[in-house]
């Protein structure tokens, strides 16, 4: 029988990947068969499984279930890379230049309350000036993954305020990742704290980066994976979008932004290519395992022993907030263009669920020692709480309006 300390940390690894894929699926399945997001059953499997619960309590030949070490923190900075790579191929930049002024007016009211809302409460709390930014940032993007599911329940997808919504959460998402570039200013400075000219210099490179990426995915990435459908060679095109991935998150790295800021234009440049179907497909497998892997981990990084009325009722106010604001934000900027207050709210409303992307710069965050574990929780909780809340509120917008 080994001991705690023979066995190799990369087994070790391997044992608590296979067991945090393999119970993200389970509830993730679980969660779907009540259509509700399978996000939240893989959130949910990280948090019992990790090790402030299950993950240390079960011990096999001697050895914790659960090991959140090195080698399980690179796999999931993989998945999240996947992820906003995935999420870009689904935007695509030609989806961007289409969404028109009204998504933009939109998802600009939408990211602008959240993001003030989260800052001033967490400063007002006493947190450092970086805490709080990075509490903003989590709060800004949507994610869709929900509302679509209940708009397809009630045929409503064509509908004016759908249109809206859906050409809005592209622009949401770009906006949120902008957001997240100027944030990681903070994340250099000494103690925490924001220093200006440093935030100045990391908005401009993101913004000169973002636009050279930009056009080095219309000119540069659909040529090279086109090239590479030519090669006829097994995979070849699958490996060229991964590697154009892999190089841009390495750009983004090299200077002084998140990897996930490169992967996500990787993703919007390989849109724009011939091979989309396919790369798409093979996205979609990949992400099969390093998704729920992402947010198993995501949920296993909470320290459930933290847990108090005041942490509660801190998460509680965070949702209410997250909530209002995106609801106010969206619904008051798409009202003129709509000129109905029933699909004015119904946007507001289907706009309010957080996801992937405020889960990725939480984690981002809590790695950097920017949020504490209060935080931390606080904000997948309330991700988790806004996504329970909206189908139902929607719903019931659908049944009494239709």
């Amino acid at each position: 029988m080994m001991s705690v300390s023979s066995m190799d940390p990369i087994m070790r690894a391997i044992v608590t990947i296979s067991v945090l894929v393999f119970f993200a699926k389970v509830l993730g399945g679980v969660f779907s068969s009540f259509k509700l997001p399978s996000i939240i059953g893989e959130l949910l499997a990280g948090i019992i499984l990790g090790p402030s619960m299950l993950g240390t309590a079960i011990v096999i030949f001697g050895e914790p279930l659960v090991v959140l070490n090195e080698f399980v923190e690179a796999f999931a900075e993989i998945g999240a890379i996947m992820i906003l790579f995935s999420a870009g191929l689904e935007m695509g930049a030609t989806s961007l230049r289409r969404a028109g002024i009204w998504a933009f007016i939109v998802a600009s009211g939408g990211a602008l309350l959240p993001f003030i809302g989260g800052y001033y409460f967490y400063s007002w709390l006493g947190y450092p000036e970086g805490s709080a930014l990075m509490t903003g940032a989590i709060m800004v993007a949507t994610s869709l993954a929900i509302t679509v599911r209940v708009m397809e329940d009630f045929g409503a997808l064509g509908t004016d305020e759908s249109i809206l919504l859906l050409n809005a959460a592209v622009v949401d998402d770009v906006i949120g990742v902008s957001i997240l570039a100027v944030v990681s200013s903070a994340l250099s400075a000494p103690q925490g704290r924001l220093d200006l000219m440093s935030a100045l210099r990391t908005t401009s490179i993101f913004f000169i980066t973002w636009f050279l990426m930009l056009i080095v995915g219309v000119y540069v990435i659909p040529r090279f994976i086109e090239r590479a459908l030519l090669i006829k060679a097994e995979g070849a095109v699958e490996a060229a979008a991964i590697g154009s991935a892999f190089i841009m998150s390495a750009i983004a790295a090299g200077l002084g932004l998140s990897p996930i800021i490169g992967s996500y234009a990787a993703g919007l440049s390989v849109a724009e290519s011939k091979a989309l179907v396919r790369v798409k497909d093979f996205i979609k497998h990949l992400n099969q395992v390093f998704s729920p892997l992402f947010f198993t981990f995501v949920g296993a990084r909470m320290d459930v022993t933290l847990f108090s009325e005041n942490v509660m009722l801190g998460l509680l106010i965070l949702t209410g907030i997250a909530f209002a604001t995106k609801f106010l934000g969206s619904a008051l900027t798409s009202l003129p263009k709509l000129r109905n207050w029933i699909k004015a709210v119904r946007v507001g409303v289907g706009m309010v669920p957080r996801g992937e992307l405020g889960l990725v710069i939480a984690s981002l965050g809590l790695s950097r020692g920017l949020i504490s574990q209060t935080i931390y929780i606080q904000a997948v909780g309330m991700v988790i709480l806004t996504s329970f809340i909206t189908p139902i509120i929607l719903s019931r917008l659908y049944r009494e309006t239709t």
